[in-house]
């Protein structure tokens, strides 16, 4: 089942290829800004003095936000990707600029999200780094439970007009129907990667033995990979939403097999 559902992620992605463009609109402004940090005074003094790296309080405090301002880049585009993807669902169509104006529209809430999971996240590999071997485990158990839990906010943010606070009680008000299919697919998705990413690994190999011009490629294959997965991952959940919440059907998903994802979970 979760195959199949897969399957049909990749084929709503060949009919609207733009899709997998958000995550490399995404990894740009990531790389921009890193390249803002590297040449700032706080890169020279963590990457390119000799001397010991002395950056003070005002240099964590920003490099804090820039690790918030990573994290929401990278949050803003997932939801332009599912806010296009909703479109194409609903049987129209945005374009690239369309989907970051929806994206802007919920600017706030997004931002508050970012700032919400990204305090979290360093919160607990703050306690995570100071507790023993039982107290790592409840730490990614607590972890594993929150990424569960807020599984589809991101579709939650752009379709429906709710807070952030609100977007994750109405994620973890669905977990209730998605989270066999969270799991499976998980899975699935990381065999998938797996199996894709022998190509690229071979001619990476190649390139690093014997021809030093196959290592572009290799690189290339993988950055595509990798923008197909992200989008491939983006199309689902909003499918995975629309079916929870409405027990709509997304175009290009037989009902046999979405009704089969939730026997026994509603």
């Amino acid at each position: 089942m979760s195959w199949q559902l897969i399957a049909r992620s990749f084929a709503v992605l060949r009919q609207d290829r733009k899709l997998a463009l958000f995550p490399v609109l995404s990894a740009l402004a990531g790389l921009a800004l890193a390249a803002l940090y590297f040449f700032s005074p706080i890169g020279d003094s963590l990457f390119r003095k000799s001397e010991p790296h002395t950056i003070g309080a005002a240099g964590y405090v920003s490099l804090l936000f820039g690790y918030f301002a990573f994290y929401f880049l990278m949050v803003f585009f997932n939801c332009a990707l599912a806010a296009c993807a909703q479109a194409r669902f609903a049987g129209a169509e945005l374009s690239l600029a369309d989907g970051m104006r929806r994206a802007a529209s919920r600017i706030q809430p997004i931002l508050f999200w970012a700032l919400l999971s990204g305090t979290l996240g360093i919160l607990l590999q703050a306690i995570e780094h100071r507790v023993g071997f039982l107290g790592k485990i409840a730490t990614r158990i607590f972890g594993f439970a929150w990424n569960m839990a807020t599984y589809l906010v991101v579709p939650v943010l752009v379709i429906e007009d709710r807070g952030a606070v609100d977007s994750i009680r109405r994620s973890s008000g669905l977990l209730r129907k998605t989270w066999g299919e969270q799991l499976t697919v998980g899975i699935c998705m990381g065999w998938i990667v797996l199996f894709f990413a022998i190509p690229g690994i071979a001619i990476g190999a190649i390139g690093a033995y014997s021809y030093p011009l196959l290592l572009p490629v290799a690189v290339l294959y993988f950055l595509v990979l990798i923008a197909v997965m992200t989008a491939v991952s983006g199309i689902f959940e909003v499918a995975l939403y629309r079916y929870a919440v409405s027990g709509e059907v997304p175009d290009g998903y037989p009902p046999d097999m979405l009704n089969g994802a939730f026997v026994s979970r509603s």
